[in-house]
Order: C-alpha cells, then sequence, then structure tokens
C-alpha cells in the first residue's frame, strides 16, 4: 500500500512538473491544426532523399507563403512574405533562437548568434565597433594576401580542365578568416592536410548531420557514437587552438603595453602589426567596462566568427564563380569593372556589388532564419503562440515572383537597375533589423576582393552539363560541387 502511495505522489509530482509544458504543446496542437503543412513522415522521407530546398518550393507552392512543420514536438511556422518578414525580423523582442541552434553551443558556446536576450544585447553592443569601415581596412591586406595565394594555386587548374574549384575556395576562405579573427597563418591552402583545417571541416560536416536526425539530436545518445566521438575530437582540437592563441595573444598586448607601444607598432622583423579581432577582445577586456569578458566569452566569440565568416563566404563565392561561368556577358562587364577600380575594392563597385546580390539571391548562404517565440505573437492576421517557432524561409522569399519576375533566372541587373524599385524586405540575405548580420561589410569586402583578383587573372567557362545541387547545410552548399573550367586570362586591349 505505502508502495502504491508512494508511486501515486511521484506520477502526480511528475504530472505537476510539467504540467505547463503539456498545456503549451496542446495549445500549439490546436494552433498547428488552423495552418496546413506536412506530415512527420513527410519530413522525414524528403530529409532522407536530401531534398529539403525543392521540397520546401512544393510546400510554397501547395500551401501558400504561410505554412507549418512539425520537427518531432517542436513546431516551426514558415514565413515568405516580403510583409511578414519585415514585421519579423524588424521585431526587438524576438531574439532568441530557436532550438535547432543549440547544436552549435557544443563549438560556438553563447556567442554572439547563438545567444539571445540582454545577454546578446550587451554583447552585440560591445563588438558593434569592431566591424566599423575603418577597422575592416586593417582586413584588407590579409584578405589580398591569401587571395594572391589562392590565384597561385588555381595555376595548375588553369587548362581549359573540368574542376571541382569549391575545395581551393573554402580553404582560402579558413585562411582569411584565420588571420583577421585570430591573427595567426594556418597555410591551410598549402597544408589542407593540417589537423586544425580537417577539425574544422569535420565539426561542420558533423553538425550539419546532426541536426537533421531526431534521435542524434539527443547527445545523450550521440557522444557515445562514432560521429559523436568525431565531434568531441575536432572540439578539443579547435577550442585548444583558440585557447592557445588568446593567451598568445594577451601576452604580446601586454608586453606592448608595459613598453608603451602603439597596438598597430611595427613587430620585429619591421612589419606593422594589424589588429585582429581577437585583439580587440582582449583589449576591452583589459580596459573593463560595462561587459566583463571571461576567456571562455572571447572564445565563443572568435569560433563564431570564424564559422560564420568561413562557411559562408566559401558558400557564395563558389556559387558566384559557377553563375560567371554560365554568364560571360555578365562575366565581362564584372572584370572590365574589377580592371578599372583595381585596388580600390574597398569603394562602391556597383556591378560587382549586384552580381553578389543576386547570387545570394538564388543562393543565399544562410536559406532560413528560426527564432523562438516566447510571448503570442501577431504577424499579419495570424497569433502565433507561445511556444512555437518562426522561420524566416529566405530561400523562398528570394523566389517570390511578385518580387522577382522569372525568379530562377540569374540577373544582376535587378539589384544594378531596380533595387529601389522592389520591397525593402523582398531580399534578407544577411537578414535585417535587430540580429542583421554583424560581419556583413566583411563579408562583401571579402567576396569583392576575391572574385575580382579572381576575374583578373582567370576567364572562367562552364562544365558541360553540370548544374549546382544547392543543399540546405548549416549554410547553403553544392551536393556535386561547383564544377567549372578555367583558363589565363588576356589583358584588355
Amino acid at each position: 500500500m505505502n508502495t502504491l502511495a508512494l508511486l501515486a505522489f511521484v506520477l502526480w509530482a511528475l504530472f505537476l512538473r510539467f504540467i505547463p509544458q503539456i498545456l503549451t504543446f496542446l495549445r500549439l496542437q490546436r494552433f498547428a491544426k488552423t495552418l496546413p503543412g506536412p506530415s512527420v513522415s513527410e519530413l522525414i522521407a524528403n530529409v532522407k532523399k536530401g531534398e529539403i530546398l525543392n521540397w520546401l518550393k512544393e510546400l510554397r507552392s501547395r500551401h501558400g507563403s504561410t505554412f507549418r512543420i512539425w520537427f518531432g514536438k517542436d513546431l516551426m511556422v514558415m514565413f515568405t512574405d516580403p510583409e511578414d518578414i519585415k514585421q519579423l525580423l524588424g521585431n526587438n523582442s524576438l531574439v532568441y533562437k530557436s532550438r535547432n541552434y543549440e547544436l552549435l553551443e557544443a563549438w560556438l558556446g553563447k556567442g554572439l548568434l547563438t545567444n539571445g536576450g540582454e545577454s546578446w544585447h550587451r554583447r552585440r553592443k560591445l563588438l558593434t565597433p569592431a566591424f566599423h569601415f575603418r577597422i575592416l581596412s586593417e582586413f584588407k591586406e590579409p584578405m589580398e594576401q591569401n587571395c594572391r595565394i589562392l590565384v597561385s594555386r588555381l595555376k595548375e587548374r588553369a587548362n581549359g580542365e573540368v574542376f571541382d574549384i569549391y575545395p581551393y575556395i573554402t580553404l582560402f576562405a579558413l585562411d582569411a578568416i584565420c588571420e583577421t579573427a585570430m591573427g595567426i597563418k594556418k597555410h591551410a591552402q598549402m597544408q589542407s592536410d593540417s589537423e586544425y583545417v580537417k577539425a574544422v571541416q569535420t565539426i561542420c560536416r558533423v553538425l550539419h548531420k546532426q541536426s537533421f536526425s531526431f534521435w542524434q539530436r539527443l547527445n545523450v545518445f550521440f557522444k557515445y557514437t562514432q560521429m559523436g566521438r568525431d565531434r568531441d575530437n575536432a572540439l578539443k582540437i579547435l577550442h585548444d587552438e583558440t585557447n592557445r592563441v588568446i593567451r598568445q595573444r594577451r601576452q604580446q598586448l601586454q608586453k606592448e603595453q608595459q613598453e608603451s607601444r602603439p597596438e598597430a607598432e611595427q613587430d620585429d622583423i619591421g612589419v606593422k602589426r594589424r589588429l585582429a579581432f581577437l585583439d580587440m577582445l582582449l583589449l576591452a577586456q583589459m580596459e573593463g567596462g560595462t561587459e566583463e569578458l571571461s576567456d571562455r566569452d572571447i572564445r565563443e566569440e572568435v569560433d563564431t566568427f570564424m564559422f560564420e565568416g568561413h562557411d559562408t563566404t566559401s558558400s557564395a563565392i563558389a556559387f558566384a564563380l559557377s553563375l560567371l561561368s554560365k554568364h560571360p556577358e555578365v562575366q565581362q562587364r564584372v572584370y572590365e569593372e574589377a580592371v578599372e577600380l583595381e585596388g580600390r575594392e574597398k569603394d562602391s563597385m556597383p556591378y560587382l556589388e549586384a552580381v553578389i546580390k543576386e547570387t545570394l539571391r538564388l543562393y543565399p548562404s544562410v536559406p532560413f532564419f528560426s527564432r523562438k517565440v516566447n510571448e503570442d505573437l501577431n504577424v499579419g492576421k495570424l497569433l502565433v503562440p507561445k511556444g512555437a517557432s518562426i522561420s524566416c524561409l529566405i530561400y523562398m522569399l528570394h523566389r517570390d515572383p511578385n518580387s522577382f519576375p522569372e525568379p530562377e533566372r540569374f540577373d544582376p541587373d535587378r539589384f544594378y537597375l531596380n533595387e529601389t524599385k522592389m520591397h525593402p524586405f523582398a531580399f534578407a540575405a544577411f537578414s535585417a533589423g535587430p540580429r542583421n548580420c554583424i560581419g556583413q561589410k566583411f563579408a562583401m569586402l571579402e567576396l569583392k576582393l576575391s572574385l575580382s583578383m579572381l576575374l583578373r587573372h582567370y576567364q572562367l567557362m562552364p562544365a558541360d552539363n553540370h548544374q549546382p545541387n544547392p543543399l540546405a547545410e548549416l549554410v547553403m552548399k553544392s551536393g556535386n560541387g561547383i564544377q567549372l573550367r578555367m583558363k589565363p586570362r588576356l589583358p584588355l586591349s
């Protein structure tokens, strides 16, 4: 009898403990019935086929601009209309990322990408000056140096034969971000088999696969699998290296301050030393202020910058090269502008910028942004209940024929000639509002530098019958690589 009473008490206590979640879930179920959307089995089938983006296109065609998807017990409401996107991205209280970002915390902790609320606001305010246009000038030189290495590495491929350029691009982007984020040279383009380079590639691969597997998302099981061990081994390499560089750079900065040397003064071999992103964080830590930064805080922000500044720019550069190889008339106009404005890539390059935007319209590096709904949320005529998540489906926003006639056609003149005529939220490759991409200017500078330098040296030609297969990984990538042909560029007559 006592055992039954104890069991009844435990069950009652558990019921009381979880009743708020139960009530929230029941409310979400009632709300979900008012919206169209697929079954969970349909989701699983398309994840297995790797057809998520094509499936989302089909769902929008079938259900309209707003629909819902159940990810297990998590309800996601998908929005694709520019007016809804404007309301969502402009909402100052909608700043908490959805649960699917939690997977990244193993690597990035509570950095700017994964954090939310007041803590995020304070950190965002602290980091914003690091991306001022004047500071970006410090990053131009290392980007250019690594571009020259990329040009040199591609000489062996400039023979008119088909090859996959993506591995070259991703190693260039890793070199550029290591030097600008941490102030160290990793020589990834020359040493692609290095332990650090492999760890970056491993963690991106594992996190993507984990994000689309329901059972692997439960870390209590995942960490015991081979993939979980691969993740943890890669994390140890990445975190150990970032921690080592933090200690090294702090000692260097402290020595400079003790000797009353300006931070950007020449180093021991007479070369002017640039401030990296890490240096700016360390100086903020040493000076104190409203936000006390621990070494872990600094590591999280540097790792976040490494992740966001490596994979996203690789994707954009590669897709841009693919599109330029297929459109020689566009390529020629970009080439002529690149020759005319060589050395002035920080300034306006109107046509190349239009090409980059049109590339990101078709292949946005981040195909959707998701947020938690912590309080009931009005979106147009819809009341999204607390406990749901919303997703701005950028991939389909950019394919809205009302904003972009013939949406599958590559046409940079949409942005070169007509940008002022489009809805201000019809294009949101860098997000918008309070959580817009803090590194947007950094990314555009790297894209302009790399694309213009490559086109000054090489003419791009298409690979017969090759069409990139865009996949919604952590960032958008092509499942079959970026195949093209190249030959040395003859100078303008």
